[in-house]
């Protein structure tokens, strides 16, 4: 079996920037993989323990069959977790990852850290869910101190170049930036080059992992991080389709002696998330929801299934600042169709989000015209002949 070599993190400096640095080797090939921060935070950056790499690697060292060969140290708690309790897990129970050995160093300090909390603001319902719910905790050593942006992103959308995401979060930052000083926290943006190493791959394949990489990378800074989940706990499940689904056993087989993580709104399901923090001020200005554009489009997948369940709890007419409401007003049947579409749809996967907001419009009494239902056999139509095509 060929070997994936991870060594020693160094520092380098670019500008005001700061890289976290390690030359990565396999078969006849190396490269040298990054994570880049403001200088301020050089400090927090982890040079004594290869951790951050060694976690963003496991989907790509899985899937190629790669044992992993350390020459630095590993985090003792983080290299027993791995070895014995998710690397069997995963192995077991997807195809997709192989059964691979860790050969590495354990190192059982704890470093001198910040201790400070954290999470990720992407301006989503998940995201301003956990920072919601964590701003004012009454328990101080919870209570968020910083919010994270993180470049790890991989997309046909974008081309394959090593900046094919840069463009997209780069703007994204500052679409946050102001959320985060209305919040009074700091930010955190995190660079990466991973998104070109990655380029192969399907994104929920391996993204859980190189987002907890990437906070590994400042486990100095983090005591403490939250991990916003998109299903609840019911949807426990093994999948490469979607390996976030069982990140109930990720976060906590992923945490070392510096930085815990902790599953943050699987207690409650999507459109209850959506309730909650439509009673938040700072969401009517900043909620964004759309994977692929700076700004909502009211038209993709997550935006209409947002604005239907805005819709459904009564709460949609917040939100004219984010969301063309004269629109959906316009094409509400249409709206509703695509939900109708989706439904179906959703009867093959784990998750329901349509399902939930449906039930919603039907306990409000909120009536669906029967013209409505035209508008999902279009669609309906052209997955089974696309479907018909594959197989």
């Amino acid at each position: 079996m060929n070997v994936l070599e991870i060594r020693q993190p160094y520092i380098k400096r670019i500008g005001n920037k700061s890289r976290l640095c390690s030359d990565i080797a396999w078969g006849d090939r190396s490269r040298t993989l990054w994570f880049e921060v403001e200088s301020e935070y050089e400090e927090c950056l982890c040079t004594e323990k290869i951790d951050s790499f060694l976690v963003a690697f496991l989907p790509f060292a899985m899937i190629e069959n790669l044992n992993i060969h350390a020459e630095g140290y590993v985090s003792e708690r983080l290299l027993y977790q791995l070895k014995t309790i998710l690397l069997p897990s995963l192995s077991a129970n997807i195809t997709e990852f192989h059964s691979i050995d860790i050969d590495a160093k354990s190192d059982g300090r704890v470093l001198e850290s910040k201790n400070g909390v954290g999470t990720a603001l992407s301006c989503g319902v998940d995201s301003f869910y956990t920072v919601l719910k964590h701003l004012n905790i009454e328990m101080n050593g919870f209570r968020l101190t910083h919010l994270a942006y993180f470049n790890i992103m991989n997309s046909p959308v974008w081309q394959k170049r090593e900046d094919s995401s840069r463009g997209f979060s780069n703007a994204r930052i500052e679409y946050i930036r102001p959320a985060v000083e209305e919040l009074g926290l700091k930010l955190v943006a995190v660079d990466t080059n991973f998104d070109t190493f990655y380029n192969n791959f399907q994104l929920l394949a391996t993204f859980t992992f190189r987002y907890f990489g990437t906070v590994l990378a400042l486990q100095k800074l983090f005591g403490k991080y939250y991990w916003s989940s998109a299903d609840s706990f019911s949807k426990f499940g093994f999948s490469i389709d979607d390996i976030s689904r069982f990140d109930l056993l990720s976060v906590q087989c992923v945490s070392n002696e510096n930085t815990t993580f902790y599953s943050s709104g699987s207690e409650v399901t999507r459109l209850e998330k959506t309730a909650y923090i439509s009673d938040f001020a700072v969401t009517y200005k900043y909620l964004n929801v759309c994977w692929f554009h700076l700004y909502n489009c009211n038209t993709c997948d997550k935006c209409r299934r947002t604005i239907l369940g805005l819709y459904a709890l009564g709460k949609l007419d917040r939100y004219g600042t984010v969301f063309d409401i004269d629109y959906f007003h316009q094409n509400r049947n249409e709206y509703f169709g695509h939900m109708f579409f989706r439904l179906i749809s959703e009867i093959w996967k784990h998750h329901r989000f349509f399902g939930e907001v449906y039930q919603c419009l039907i306990e409000r009494d909120i009536k669906i015209p029967m013209s409505a239902k035209m508008y999902a056999i279009k669609p309906l139509y052209n997955a089974i002949k696309n479907k018909v095509k594959e197989l």
